[in-house]
């Protein structure tokens, strides 16, 4: 068993939202796009 004590962050007013997706990995509420990680497609050699 483990045990772990929580940690209490300061509070603040920012927040932001994610949408996670399959093409694209995620999608903030700000706009910025982070692509998917495609690690297996940089290991297939043709």
């Amino acid at each position: 068993m483990i045990e772990i004590q929580p940690e209490v962050l300061p509070q603040t007013n920012n927040s932001v939202g994610i949408d996670l997706g399959i093409k694209t990995f995620a999608t903030f509420s700000d706009g910025t796009k982070v692509d998917a990680p495609k690690p297996l497609k940089k290991r297939i050699k043709k």
